[in-house]
Formats: C-alpha cells, sequence, structure tokens
C-alpha cells in the first residue's frame, strides 16, 4: 500500500485497497495570501469521518509600486498581513467540511485598513478514488468581513465570492520517496464589480523522510466577462514554496515563500509565511 502519511502514525486510517492519507497531508492550506487564495484549501483528498484538523496561518507580502516591482504602474505600494484559521472536518469518509475565517490588514498607498477578512463556508466531496487516484468536486461561499468600499485598501475586499472547482491527486513512488501531485480548476464567480475568474492551480509534494514534506506550488488566475466599474480584467501567475516538518502525528509546522512571477493589472506579491497544523 501507497503511504503518504508519516512514519509516525497520523490520524489518516488506512483505505482497503487505496491511498492511505493522513489528516496532514492536506496541502493547500488556506489564507488569502498564505497560499494565494483561501478557495483553495485542502486538494483532492478528504478528512476520514471523525477527523479534523485545525491550521493556524500567519502571511505577510509587499508589493511595490514602482517599474521594478509592479506589472503595472498604476498601482499603489501595497503590504499586507493575515491571520486565518482552516478548520476541517470529516463528517463522513468522502465529505469534508470546511470553515475558514481571517483578519487581515491592507495598506496600499496612504490608505490602511484592519479588521475581519474573508469568512469561507463550504465543503469537499470525493467522487472517485481508485489505487492512489482520487477526485473530488468542492465549493466555497466566501463572505467578506470589510464593509467600507470608499477604503482604497479594501478595493475587492467588500464584495462575496463563489468558487466552484473540480480536483484531481495521484500518489506515487519517486524512487524511495513518497510523493503526489494535485490538479485544481475552478471558477470564481465574483459580485459587485470584479470581473468572474478562471483558476487553475497545481502542487507537487515529495516526502524527502518521514517527518519532512517538501511542497511546490503554482497558482493561476485569468479574469473572464467584464469588469465594473474601478476594476479591471487581470492575469496572474503565482509560484510557492514550503515545506513542512512533522513534530509528532498531531502537530506540524510550516513555513515558505511565494511570488507574482508574471502578471496583468496585477500586484507583484513578495510574501513569507507559516502555519501551525493541529491534527484531531
Amino acid at each position: 500500500m501507497f503511504r503518504l502519511t508519516s512514519s509516525r502514525g497520523g490520524a489518516g486510517a488506512s483505505r482497503p485497497g487505496g491511498l492511505r492519507v493522513g489528516s496532514f497531508f492536506v496541502v493547500s492550506l488556506v489564507s488569502s495570501f498564505f497560499i494565494p487564495d483561501s478557495a483553495v484549501l485542502a486538494g483532492a483528498w478528504t478528512l476520514e469521518e471523525g477527523a479534523g484538523q485545525a491550521i493556524w496561518s500567519f502571511v505577510f507580502s509587499k508589493s511595490p509600486s514602482d517599474l521594478s516591482g509592479g506589472f503595472d504602474s498604476h498601482l499603489d505600494d501595497t503590504t499586507k498581513t493575515e491571520l486565518t484559521l482552516l478548520s476541517e472536518y470529516g463528517v463522513t469518509r468522502d465529505l469534508t467540511v470546511i470553515a475558514a475565517p481571517g483578519f487581515r490588514r491592507a495598506t496600499v498607498g496612504a490608505s490602511t485598513s484592519s479588521g475581519p477578512g474573508y469568512l469561507d463556508l463550504g465543503a469537499r466531496y470525493q467522487v472517485f478514488r481508485k489505487g492512489g487516484a482520487v477526485a473530488s468536486v468542492q465549493g466555497i461561499a466566501r463572505i467578506p468581513g470589510a464593509s467600507d468600499s470608499t477604503v482604497s485598501a479594501n478595493l475587492g475586499y467588500t464584495n462575496a465570492e463563489y468558487d466552484l472547482r473540480g480536483l484531481f491527486g495521484y500518489g506515487f513512488k519517486l524512487g524511495e520517496n513518497d510523493a503526489f501531485f494535485d490538479v485544481q480548476a475552478g471558477y470564481r464567480y465574483r459580485t459587485a464589480g470584479p470581473a468572474d475568474e478562471m483558476r487553475a492551480d497545481l502542487t507537487f509534494g515529495c516526502r524527502l523522510r518521514p517527518d519532512f514534506l517538501l511542497l511546490a506550488q503554482s497558482f493561476n488566475t485569468v479574469s473572464v466577462g467584464a469588469a465594473q466599474g474601478v476594476f479591471r480584467r487581470i492575469r496572474e501567475h503565482k509560484l510557492q514554496v514550503s515545506a513542512v516538518y512533522d513534530i509528532n502525528e498531531r502537530l506540524s509546522l510550516q513555513a515558505g515563500s511565494f511570488a507574482t512571477v508574471h502578471g496583468e493589472n496585477s500586484l507583484r506579491e513578495r510574501a513569507i509565511f507559516s502555519a501551525v497544523w493541529v491534527r484531531f
């Protein structure tokens, strides 16, 4: 049987004839900037029935507005800090429910806003699994925490969003190491001005040793349809690398960085982040 969990045990249980996936295997952590999007959440795998996890994350990012830093010269200097708590619970082996509140502080030019960020609520349902392969569908409603749209630092954070996506994951052996990839394709419906978006997110993970997981990820967003008011159509491509260290079967630490590598009407973000994973 292929195993992606730590040799220390983990919270996951063996699935007959299938892939054993501990709850710490969740590879797409939450936060609007932590991995650059909160609706990405947790990859194709669902949690076992009765298993849960909580992930506290901290993200700090800067986006300079000069020609060397921004993909569009009309954008102001932007600094963002966000704290997010992702909670997931396995209602059944195939159904995992999700809640992710956050707190954000953003400075755009001379404007600063602090307060609740998006609250993400939704679920992921596994529709197929065979051997190391798994496919799921996921729906997330994003409830905005900011309410004053006249503050420039709140631009894009006062509108509700709805994210639907399909997810496919596959676990395999890479030499002597356990590895996996996760592919997600989604559509983001946005209200109150911004254009809707197509999303494509890719993750590759390799367990270099039983307690150490290395992750490489790509996040891609392209506007579809028309943007209204002050909003513009965007294109954005981000790369992220991070590492997860398992202290024991219930506690893990993560650290990493991401950057926007190409875009149009988008910020050139440079960010660092950390997270604590607790499984129960």
